[in-house]
């Protein structure tokens, strides 16, 4: 007897089922390195360009998933423009300076700043960057980024530095920069100011008291006798610098007298009920004795509690009438809304705290505490002077320092600051960014509301490790300068030898000739020690990179980083381009949300919940990673969790399998030599034309609008029911059993050929190694080329878009659906098993029956059964078990199987087959 499977076209392709991803994309990978893949994708002639800017991560340790979500996403928006045609050059940088960098050095070195000598410890500091920087490459290179990687830009690079200072110089010379004693973010523990971008909002527990100022002398009013002044204060420790008391002037404050020992204590009239209930008092022990406005409380003293000094009653609009008493402890040094009250009023700017957050010996018994130590002991002292109204506890939303984690304090000390009022600034960046394009479109209102509030930028920092400030001190008169030609010639300095030579060779080097001191004309200099903000330095790759590569053009076509950057780089980058150069950086910003675990919890080691992408790619492969980064909706915080990871594989399984099986069945097709025409195609084929030129149009789409998200669901949705449920399902037939060089099943084999190539196009940008394994498993493919990156998104002919066919082959779905539940209830009845079993008749009325009559054919294919008859009638589906016997060939049953003496257990199709018809 035949052995008729070895007479069938079975499927046989180089594509594994399984896909090893751990050795298949070192593998790819290498290829990518043979051939020179970026060379080549650079070297192909378009006049088109689109530039993606990488935002430069820290080298200070491995990569986290964060990171590789990030960078997986830009790789995505370049292949997909590498792909629809775009020259797509992209340098990868480093942020190599820093309190990052410098913070994890002293980790590992357990050492402080104080610690070491300033010139060795830049040193070590950058062998520990570059160690990263490679180390990071190379996890990128492993996640399929493509860039080459030899030429990166790296912020502590000489040219960069120099860039950086000129830009500095340019900034300095427009009037943008000023030095002042103002309070800014301080980080105690990292012994530096802060930037607004440097703090972090965490909850914090803090005391929460009510203390009473004695009043000496109320305005315009006889002397004040045993009246008091009540604040409220979270920061206790703030109170040894008290020099004023804000009230506001538009508000009602009354004098409440206590019917218990006649002390009168003035509060805002709104604050009376609520400041009672919380500091659990009765309202009836209480009398309002008189009502002023604010403004007629001005100018009034009072005593300090601890007697160190006298205080003034001062107006500001910001006193809040919603919570505290409506009268504001002032302290010009802790705060800036106090500095600005103090500026006006003259306040004297106290800052009895030392860089490390202790006391200073101007407060006695409090010489030596930590500010945050001291509170308790504020507290006893008020107490025991009888100025403690009420003491608890509140949680409220606390800033704290991006890098060590722990809270900051507010402190006034000389830094540099950028203006950013100066020469219409704010306007300018707050017109930028409305042209440009927000993905998502909530960036604009959040970045929007940043600018408005924002104070001037603090460009100062107290650290070791970063591009030095070029100011220098007058030894004679102390004036310190930051002047416009020390700078261009420390620029110079920094470009021949880098900027670690501001430490070692003397102030000489970098002065002009006969260079003098502004206010006293002393050439006796010396070099001050604070260096840039990290931020200053990355928000500089506009100028230092995007305007200094040829390859590159300014501005950048994209920005990609997280949600974060509306504080961070989107803004520094943003401030510094306008100022510089009168113009955004950036034409579109696309922003994605941060990584948590399963439940949405932040990723911490102490939570146990932190998941490496290093492990990722170890057990899953870096495809799969890729996979997350682009399925989930990067608009809000990004879950992953082993369930999601497990989720992600079966979903690349599906896509793999749908793709192995076309590639298996197109094995012995040669399209040039196919010859086939449109018209030549199986009505089915035509259709599933029509619904690839869909599913391209859509993915295109979702493309085009960075929703990665619904490009997978889209490719999986097709993958798994347009084809895997559907089309391939009902060509196994035709593509086994009809002639290898059948119309017919050449006709089935050209489509899958289309779809072959739309659906590798399509997932490459995400499933990189996998469609670059995929397409090198392709055969006769005369246009192939070296790899999947070189093809381009092209239009289909305008007659695959047959709307007509569309419409008709949705009517005939809704049939196919109804049959199959037919045939599934003959199927638990055990009537038939295989639907192959089935004969199926299609009762329909006039109208229907003329729109069904003569495809039955295409009807038994679609339905997967023996056969189909339409007859006139009231609309019926019949399903019953098919006549004649099983052909041990196609199973199917048909009742002139065994009418053939050659092949007596065949069917006449087969055996047509068989015979090449």
């Amino acid at each position: 007897m035949i052995d008729y499977k070895k007479t069938l076209n079975l499927p046989k392709t180089d594509f594994p089922m399984k896909a090893n991803l751990g050795e298949l994309e070192p593998r790819i990978l290498g290829f990518w390195d043979n051939i020179k893949i970026y060379q080549l994708l650079r070297s192909r002639k378009t006049n088109k360009k689109f530039i993606l800017h990488d935002g430069p991560p820290y080298a200070n340790g491995l990569i986290h998933i964060g990171h590789a979500l990030n960078k997986i996403l830009k790789d995505i928006v370049i292949k997909y423009k590498i792909l629809s045609g775009f020259d797509c050059p992209f340098a990868a940088g480093w942020d190599c300076h820093g309190l990052p960098v410098e913070y994890q050095l002293f980790k590992e070195l357990k050492l402080t700043k104080h610690d070491v000598d300033v010139n060795v410890f830049r040193r070590q500091a950058e062998e520990f960057s570059l160690k990263f920087v490679k180390l990071q490459a190379a996890d990128f290179k492993r996640l399929g980024v493509l860039s080459d990687w030899k030429i990166v830009y790296l912020t502590l690079d000489p040219n960069y530095e120099y860039k950086v200072i000129k830009l500095l110089e340019y900034l300095v010379g427009e009037g943008y920069i000023y030095r002042e004693r103002m309070p800014i973010n301080w980080c105690p523990i990292c012994e530096t100011a802060l930037a607004e971008a440097e703090v972090e909002y965490e909850e914090h527990t803090s005391p929460s008291i009510y203390v009473k100022f004695k009043a000496k002398k109320l305005a315009d009013l006889k002397e004040a006798t045993d009246i008091y002044f009540v604040i409220w204060t979270t920061t206790p420790w703030t109170l040894l610098a008290n020099v004023a008391i804000a009230l506001h002037p538009q508000e009602d404050y009354v004098a409440l007298k206590s019917k218990k020992n006649n002390q009168i204590w003035i509060v805002a009239a709104k604050l009376v009920e609520k400041f009672l209930n919380e500091v659990n008092l009765n309202k009836e022990d209480f009398t309002i004795i008189w009502t002023l406005k604010g403004k007629d409380l001005q100018d009034s003293l009072y005593e300090h509690p601890f007697g160190i000094r006298q205080g003034k009653i001062v107006l500001a609009d910001y006193v809040s009438m919603e919570e505290g008493t409506g009268c504001v402890h002032t302290a010009p040094g802790h705060g800036l809304e106090d500095y600005f009250t103090g500026k006006k009023y003259n306040l004297e700017i106290l800052m009895p705290v030392d860089d490390k957050g202790r006391f200073d010996n101007s407060v006695d018994e409090f010489s030596g505490l930590f500010v945050y130590d001291a509170n308790d002991k504020i507290i006893k002292k008020l107490k025991e002077v009888e100025s403690l109204i009420y003491s608890g506890i509140t949680k409220h939303m606390y800033p704290h320092c991006w890098r060590c984690k722990n809270p900051i304090i507010f402190r006034a000390t000389y830094q540099w600051f950028l203006n950013v009022e100066h020469n219409g600034l704010r306007q300018k960046l707050l017109e930028e960014i409305e042209k440009v394009l927000w993905v998502p479109s909530s960036g604009k209102e959040r970045i929007k509301a940043m600018l408005l509030q924002r104070p001037d930028w603090c460009l100062s920092r107290q650290r070791l490790w970063g591009v030095p400030i070029p100011a220098i001190k007058c030894k004679e008169c102390n004036e310190v300068i930051l002047d416009k030609e020390v700078i261009s010639k420390t620029a110079q300095v920094f470009k021949e030898k880098g900027s670690s030579v501001w430490f070692s060779l003397p102030v000489e080097n970098f002065l002009p000739q006969n260079f003098s001191c502004h206010k006293c004309k002393s050439k006796n200099f010396e070099k001050e020690a604070d260096i840039l903000d990290v931020w200053f330095e990355s928000g500089a790759s506009f100028f230092a990179v995007l305007k200094e590569n040829n390859d590159l053009s300014f501005p950048a076509d994209m920005y990609l980083e997280g949600s974060d950057q509306h504080r961070g780089w989107f803004q520094v980058s943003l401030i510094l381009s306008v100022a510089k150069e009168n113009i955004s950086p950036f034409k579109t910003i696309l922003t994605h949300g941060f990584v948590v675990d399963g439940e949405g919890r932040k990723m911490s080691k102490s939570l146990g919940n932190v998941i490496s992408p290093q492990s990722v790619i170890k057990k899953y492969g870096a495809e799969i990673l890729r996979l997350w980064s682009a399925y989930s909706d990067y608009g809000e915080d990004i879950k992953i969790c082993e369930e999601i990871i497990n989720q992600l594989v079966d979903i690349y399984r599906k896509i793999r399998n749908t793709i192995r099986f076309i590639l298996g069945n197109l094995y012995d097709f040669d399209l040039e030599h196919a010859n086939l025409t449109y018209q030549q195609l199986c009505e089915v084929d035509k259709y599933m034309l029509s619904k690839t030129v869909c599913f391209y149009k859509d993915i295109i789409s979702a493309y085009q609008n960075f929703q990665f998200y619904k490009v997978c669901q889209g490719i999986f949705n097709f993958c798994n029911l347009e084809l895997s449920a559907f089309y391939l399902d009902i060509l196994k037939d035709r593509l086994y059993t009809f002639s290898p060089n059948s119309v017919e099943r050449r006709s089935a084999q050209f489509v899958l050929f289309t779809i072959a190539i739309t659906l590798l196009k399509l997932i490459a940008p995400i499933l990189s190694f996998t469609a670059e394994e995929a397409y090198s498993c392709l055969k006769n493919y005369k246009n192939k080329k070296e790899s999947i990156f070189l093809e381009i998104f092209k239009n289909f002919p305008a007659e695959y878009e047959n709307n007509a066919l569309l419409e008709k082959w949705e009517k005939i779905m809704k049939l196919r659906q109804l049959v199959l539940l037919e045939i599934e209830k003959l199927r638990e009845k055990k009537n038939i098993g295989s639907s192959l079993e089935a004969k199926v008749i299609l009762k329909f009325n006039d109208n229907e029956y003329e729109f069904f009559k003569g495809i039955d054919d295409i009807l038994r294919e679609i339905f997967i059964v023996s056969s189909v008859s339409i007859e006139r009638g009231d609309f019926k589906i019949i399903v019953e078990h098919a006549k004649g016997k099983k052909c041990q060939r196609c199973w199917n049953w048909r009742e002139d199987v065994g009418g053939n003496e050659e092949y007596p257990f065949i069917c006449n199709r087969c055996g047509s087959a068989l015979k090449g018809g």
